[in-house]
């Protein structure tokens, strides 16, 4: 989206006509510590309420409106840390879309007098402003103090409030990604299509009952993940095999994602299927243990990421060798960024020494406005053993395959 040009000088004054006249009398309002946000990532607001009708929920519906009577769009506010009885304010986060740049309102909605003008554009140079307390929509607010950082030509648009620094973000819904997701066409003997689709969901909600009594079981996932292989070539276009894989497990992060490294070890029960019967049969029940390790390389958000995982079998029954072929550990290896190219390789070793590897390589082609969710031209290559559980002991030459991924 190309940037939408707003004369800098007018910032100030749209945020004051915005805002001023709702302040006398209405019972919502938005803050800001600062009115620049950067595309693609995370910005804090504050809510303000009159002490009686804010109950604070944990998440609030809210649309950026774009000048000139453009499109809104839609985003969600999440809250950051527990709330506070009788405060009269709250500070929420979202992520600001990648492709939209320039000066743009953001409203609650339902609520008018609750907007603050925010501006994309190109990060201008900052300098600090000295510390002054944050101000209060009422008498039950606390009066907080911190130096913010502030444009020279802009001024903050509103007071600023601070959350205490162990106060976690409340994650936006339960449901998240897994692993990758993409649809690929391609290979040889015959030429198939190749996809997955996966997704995790967090058992206990982090504002439920059960997590608030015994936190740690915020940690507990369901997971599933389906990969298939869908032959092109022959005249029915069967699908020659695909994979289920249901899991049950704890994850938790040793780190902060945010900070130069992080961390993350999960670990549980793992079923694997082709839900098959009789002779086609396959499937395996495993025990396994996987850490994420990522290192941030450089303030451009190139990075690094090593991913190994183990595992023992509970159930082989239909496949008694896939140790020989599969092993009982494979490695998973990212190098590249979020927002750019990301080159990732996936690799096991049997027993006997049989390998099996696939290798990744994407590029973004277009940005969307769901946070964490884009098109990525994929570019996919598989050699050895495995490609399918029906095949797990059968090895293939290289196969290569081209299509789009959506999470990867």
């Amino acid at each position: 989206m190309p940037k939408i040009p707003f004369p800098r000088s007018l910032l100030l004054a749209g945020a004051l006509a915005l805002t001023a006249p709702a302040a006398v009398a209405a019972d919502w309002l938005l803050a800001s510590s600062s009115p620049q946000v950067v595309p693609g990532q995370r910005f804090e607001v504050v809510v303000i309420g009159d002490g009686r009708s804010a109950d604070w929920p944990p998440r609030l519906p809210a649309s950026i409106e774009l000048p000139a009577g453009g499109p809104r769009i839609a985003v969600e506010l999440v809250a950051i840390g527990k709330p506070v009885a009788g405060a009269s304010q709250r500070r929420y986060f979202a992520r600001w879309p990648m492709e939209l740049t320039g000066v743009a309102a953001l409203a609650l909605t339902g609520k008018p007098s609750a907007r603050v003008l925010l501006d994309a554009g190109a990060v201008a140079s900052v300098a600090a402003a000295p510390t002054a307390p944050a101000m209060a929509a009422g008498p039950s607010a606390t009066h907080v103090a911190a130096p913010v950082a502030v444009p020279a030509a802009v001024a903050p648009m509103a007071p600023v409030a601070v959350a205490p620094e162990e106060a976690a973000p409340v994650e936006p819904s339960g449901f998240g990604f897994h692993e990758p997701m993409y649809f690929l066409i391609g290979g040889r003997d015959p030429v198939s299509a190749r996809f997955q689709f996966s997704f995790r969901y967090r058992v206990f909600d982090g504002q439920g009952v059960v997590a608030e009594t015994i936190p740690v079981a915020s940690g507990l996932y369901f997971g599933f993940t389906q990969t298939s292989l869908w032959d092109l070539q022959s005249e029915s276009k069967p699908f020659r095999d695909s994979s289920f894989r249901p899991s049950l497990f704890y994850r938790f992060a040793l780190d902060d994602p945010d900070k130069r490294g992080s961390l993350a070890l999960s670990g549980g029960y793992e079923h694997e299927s082709n839900g098959k019967e009789d002779m086609p049969s396959r499937s395996i029940d495993t025990l396994f243990a996987r850490a994420e390790a990522r290192l941030r390389l450089s303030e451009s958000g190139a990075y690094l990421g090593i991913a190994p995982k183990a595992w023992t079998y509970l159930d082989r029954e239909d496949n008694p060798d896939i140790a020989r072929f599969r092993g009982h550990a494979e490695l998973g290896v990212r190098l590249g960024r979020d927002d750019g190219w990301l080159f990732s390789t996936l690799i096991r070793r049997g027993t006997e020494g049989k390998m099996g590897t696939q290798y990744d390589l994407s590029y973004p082609i277009r940005r969307s406005v769901f946070s964490g969710v884009g098109a990525f031209v994929h570019l996919q290559a598989f050699k050895g053993y495995g490609e399918t559980l029906l095949e797990y002991d059968e090895n293939k030459e290289v196969q290569y395959r081209i299509g789009v991924s959506l999470v990867r």
